[in-house]
């Protein structure tokens, strides 16, 4: 098993007392004391993470308060300590920040919200955030609780339970805006120029679209509107960052694919339950954003292709349900307007296109993660016939609808 390298090794300062000081102040109780050293061990396999460095353990303590020996399995999310793209990119708190509050406040509130309504919106439990001295995000970790990481989602029923939950976390969010003049002013980050920082990925994708239109005859005709979308795509993506003035906006998850959510599996391998983990960026704008994370990140291409209509309908009777339900009394937005607002951000889907079709076509773990986002690798998938025509076909829809015009 391969993992990330920066988690092969753990700082100094993740020891015994601090997990020792950590547990007493999330029980809240001073006579706790470890029963046993902590071990760390890496929190992700290479390939499924990069917005953090993670560590697991399991903490072994008593307390005066009680005669039972405790045990709590953590896993903790901390800032890069070696130079490099990474350390750049998460060099301020914002994102941790961001998280802490999510999982000390926001998803509390939406999941008793939820529960007033008859709904369960589950999420790991959280533990301990702080930004000083050190940055750090502790969580309970699930991972033997029957939770378990899957690819891309090949059935529209194992998508079913990933649509309920974004549905739910949309509607909630749109309930404590309702209810709070404050939250949009406290949700209003824009992860634009970090994505943007991707410089030298952003310039191998769409060079790579590029090459295709100098070297094979079918694509050629791609080539002017390419170049023209390119040249404003800066524009375009800080905008997706700005609350719509065409819809109502939500709280989006900013993050929403495969590898940020846990399921549970029964015996006959279907998807039960689905939970969403890293809520670092989280901001209030369009429901488009993440509603084209659920369509290009999570699911396989042939069920995005059968399914496409029915999984955004789906997520459309869900979040108007949940929204009526929960007493909005604000308007909620129709079916249409939804498609028109899908229209209008469409140029998302293409530069998820651009950037991480690729990641169907290639093994992740033999990789380095850090070269391929600074553009330094090849694209694997640039020879491969499939992939050149899905790129074929998806580049046609978007000229057809207007995207690249």
């Amino acid at each position: 098993m391969a993992y990330n390298q920066d988690e092969l090794e753990a700082p100094g300062w993740l020891n015994d007392e601090f997990f020792r000081d950590v547990m007493r102040e999330s029980n809240n109780d001073p006579t706790i004391e470890l029963i046993k050293p902590c071990v760390l061990r890496p929190g992700t396999n290479k390939g499924d993470h990069y917005a953090s460095v993670m560590f697991r353990t399991t903490v072994r303590y008593r307390s005066q308060r009680s005669s039972k020996e405790q045990s709590v399995n953590i896993i903790m999310k901390t800032k890069p300590e070696a130079d490099g793209l990474k350390k750049e990119l998460l060099d301020d708190d914002r994102l941790f920040a961001i998280e802490i509050e999510m999982y000390s406040k926001v998803l509390p509130e939406m999941t008793r919200m939820l529960k007033e309504i008859g709904e369960e919106y589950k999420y790991p439990r959280y533990i301990y955030g702080a930004l000083k001295p050190r940055t750090i995000l502790i969580l309970e970790d699930i991972s033997d609780q029957g939770w378990v990481m899957a690819e891309f989602i090949s059935t529209l029923d194992d998508m079913k339970p990933i649509v309920k939950d974004i549905a739910m976390f949309h509607a909630a969010s749109v309930m404590l805006e309702s209810a709070d003049s404050t939250f949009v002013a406290r949700h209003n980050y824009s992860i634009a120029e970090k994505f943007m920082g991707f410089k030298g990925m952003i310039t191998k994708g769409f060079g790579d679209l590029m090459h295709l239109t100098r070297t094979c005859s079918e694509f050629a005709h791609f080539a002017r509107p390419l170049g023209r979308f390119q040249e404003n795509l800066h524009n375009f993506f800080t905008a997706l960052y700005i609350p719509s003035k065409t819809i109502q906006n939500v709280l989006i998850h900013g993050d929403f694919h495969s590898k940020n959510m846990l399921h549970q599996v029964d015996v006959e391998g279907r998807h039960t339950n689905t939970i969403l983990l890293d809520y670092q960026i989280c901001c209030w704008t369009s429901p488009a954003v993440d509603l084209y994370y659920l369509l290009d990140m999570i699911p396989t291409q042939e069920v995005k292709d059968k399914y496409r209509s029915e999984l955004i309908y789906m997520y459309y009777q869900q979040y108007s349900d949940l929204l009526k339900r929960l007493g909005y009394v604000g308007k909620i937005p129709s079916l249409l307007d939804l498609q028109i607002e899908l229209v209008r951000y469409a140029g998302l889907e293409l530069f998820h296109y651009a950037m991480f079709s690729s990641f169907r076509y290639m093994d992740q773990t033999a990789i380095d993660i850090e070269a391929y986002l600074k553009g330094e690798l090849e694209n694997p998938a640039f020879n491969n016939p499939e992939f050149k025509k899905l790129m074929h076909s998806e580049l046609t829809r978007f000229l057809h609808q207007g995207t690249l015009s």
